[in-house]
Protein backbone atom coordinates (compact mmCIF):
# COMPACT_ATOMS: atom_id res chain seq x y z
CA UNK A 1 0.00 0.00 0.00
CA UNK A 2 2.11 3.12 -1.00
CA UNK A 3 -0.53 5.16 -0.52
CA UNK A 4 -0.49 5.21 3.00
CA UNK A 5 3.25 5.49 3.12
CA UNK A 6 3.67 9.65 3.91
CA UNK A 7 6.73 11.35 5.15
CA UNK A 8 6.32 12.57 8.58
CA UNK A 9 6.06 16.15 7.55
CA UNK A 10 3.23 15.43 5.43
CA UNK A 11 1.87 12.88 8.27
CA UNK A 12 1.79 16.55 10.38
CA UNK A 13 0.25 18.49 7.67
CA UNK A 14 -2.75 16.27 6.93
CA UNK A 15 -2.89 15.51 10.86
CA UNK A 16 -3.02 19.88 11.23
CA UNK A 17 -5.77 20.41 8.86
CA UNK A 18 -7.99 16.97 9.74
CA UNK A 19 -7.78 19.49 13.17
CA UNK A 20 -8.76 22.39 11.76
CA UNK A 21 -11.32 20.96 9.86
CA UNK A 22 -13.05 19.79 13.03
CA UNK A 23 -12.15 22.65 14.86
CA UNK A 24 -14.20 24.74 12.23
CA UNK A 25 -17.14 22.49 11.97
CA UNK A 26 -17.57 22.57 15.66
CA UNK A 27 -17.38 26.17 15.69
CA UNK A 28 -20.44 26.51 13.38
CA UNK A 29 -21.91 23.36 14.82
CA UNK A 30 -22.16 25.23 18.10
CA UNK A 31 -22.99 29.06 16.46
CA UNK A 32 -26.28 27.24 15.17
CA UNK A 33 -27.15 25.56 18.71
CA UNK A 34 -26.33 28.94 20.26
CA UNK A 35 -26.84 32.09 18.15
CA UNK A 36 -27.00 34.29 21.09
CA UNK A 37 -23.32 33.49 21.66
CA UNK A 38 -20.79 36.09 19.75
CA UNK A 39 -23.40 37.97 17.59
CA UNK A 40 -20.76 38.98 15.95
CA UNK A 41 -19.40 36.32 14.75
CA UNK A 42 -22.09 35.80 11.24
CA UNK A 43 -22.82 32.96 9.79
CA UNK A 44 -24.64 34.93 6.74
CA UNK A 45 -23.26 34.84 3.67
CA UNK A 46 -23.90 37.96 1.09
CA UNK A 47 -21.56 40.61 2.68
CA UNK A 48 -22.73 44.07 2.52
CA UNK A 49 -26.34 42.78 1.53
CA UNK A 50 -26.56 41.28 4.63
CA UNK A 51 -25.63 44.10 6.94
CA UNK A 52 -27.77 46.09 4.75
CA UNK A 53 -30.62 43.87 5.71
CA UNK A 54 -29.50 43.73 8.97
CA UNK A 55 -29.65 47.48 9.55
CA UNK A 56 -32.55 48.68 7.16
CA UNK A 57 -34.79 45.37 7.82
CA UNK A 58 -37.97 47.51 7.16
CA UNK A 59 -37.26 49.30 4.42
CA UNK A 60 -35.66 46.36 1.95
CA UNK A 61 -32.62 48.46 2.01
CA UNK A 62 -33.52 51.54 0.58
CA UNK A 63 -32.05 53.94 2.99
CA UNK A 64 -34.84 55.34 4.78
CA UNK A 65 -33.10 53.99 8.47
CA UNK A 66 -29.93 54.78 8.10
CA UNK A 67 -27.61 55.79 10.00
CA UNK A 68 -27.49 59.57 10.86
CA UNK A 69 -23.99 60.68 11.15
CA UNK A 70 -25.05 64.29 13.11
CA UNK A 71 -26.74 61.51 15.96
CA UNK A 72 -25.29 58.13 15.94
CA UNK A 73 -22.89 57.46 19.10
CA UNK A 74 -19.91 55.30 18.37
CA UNK A 75 -21.32 52.07 18.93
CA UNK A 76 -23.66 52.64 16.28
CA UNK A 77 -21.19 53.68 14.04
CA UNK A 78 -19.18 50.56 14.62
CA UNK A 79 -21.89 48.22 12.59
CA UNK A 80 -20.67 50.44 9.64
CA UNK A 81 -18.14 48.44 7.28
CA UNK A 82 -14.84 49.30 7.83
CA UNK A 83 -15.38 51.38 10.99
CA UNK A 84 -14.15 49.99 14.05
CA UNK A 85 -13.90 51.21 17.59
CA UNK A 86 -11.24 54.16 17.14
CA UNK A 87 -12.62 55.00 13.90
CA UNK A 88 -15.61 55.32 15.38
CA UNK A 89 -14.90 57.52 18.16
CA UNK A 90 -12.85 59.81 16.16
CA UNK A 91 -15.77 60.30 13.59
CA UNK A 92 -18.53 61.38 17.03
CA UNK A 93 -15.04 63.48 18.48
CA UNK A 94 -15.13 65.36 15.05
CA UNK A 95 -18.32 66.19 15.53
CA UNK A 96 -18.80 67.27 18.76
CA UNK A 97 -15.65 69.75 18.03
CA UNK A 98 -16.55 70.75 14.16
CA UNK A 99 -20.13 70.73 14.56
CA UNK A 100 -22.44 68.64 12.59
CA UNK A 101 -22.19 67.35 9.21
CA UNK A 102 -23.70 69.13 6.08
CA UNK A 103 -23.06 66.39 3.69
CA UNK A 104 -22.25 62.67 4.13
CA UNK A 105 -19.23 63.80 2.41
CA UNK A 106 -18.00 65.33 5.72
CA UNK A 107 -17.13 62.14 7.17
CA UNK A 108 -13.81 62.09 4.62
CA UNK A 109 -12.90 65.04 7.04
CA UNK A 110 -12.22 63.05 10.17
CA UNK A 111 -8.59 61.62 9.84
CA UNK A 112 -8.52 57.85 9.15
CA UNK A 113 -11.67 57.92 6.42
CA UNK A 114 -10.81 58.42 3.22
CA UNK A 115 -12.89 57.59 -0.51
CA UNK A 116 -11.97 54.09 0.25
CA UNK A 117 -13.74 54.01 3.57
CA UNK A 118 -16.67 56.26 2.60
CA UNK A 119 -17.48 54.36 -0.53
CA UNK A 120 -18.10 50.99 1.67
CA UNK A 121 -20.47 53.48 4.24
CA UNK A 122 -22.22 56.17 1.86
CA UNK A 123 -25.19 53.82 1.42
CA UNK A 124 -25.74 53.47 5.23
CA UNK A 125 -25.16 57.20 6.78
CA UNK A 126 -27.20 60.15 6.16
CA UNK A 127 -25.88 63.63 7.13
CA UNK A 128 -29.80 65.05 8.80
CA UNK A 129 -29.52 68.14 11.35
CA UNK A 130 -30.34 66.86 14.78
CA UNK A 131 -33.60 67.15 16.12
CA UNK A 132 -34.04 69.06 18.45
CA UNK A 133 -36.35 68.32 21.58
CA UNK A 134 -39.38 70.91 21.26
CA UNK A 135 -40.12 73.90 23.82
CA UNK A 136 -42.88 73.26 26.25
Amino acid sequence: MRFLNFTPQETKAIIFLLMALLVGSGIILYKRTYPKFAPQLRLEKGGADSLRQTLYPSDGGQGENRINLNQATAAELQLLPGLGPALSRRVVEFREANGNFRRIEDIMRVPGIGPKTFERIKDYVTAEKKKEAALK
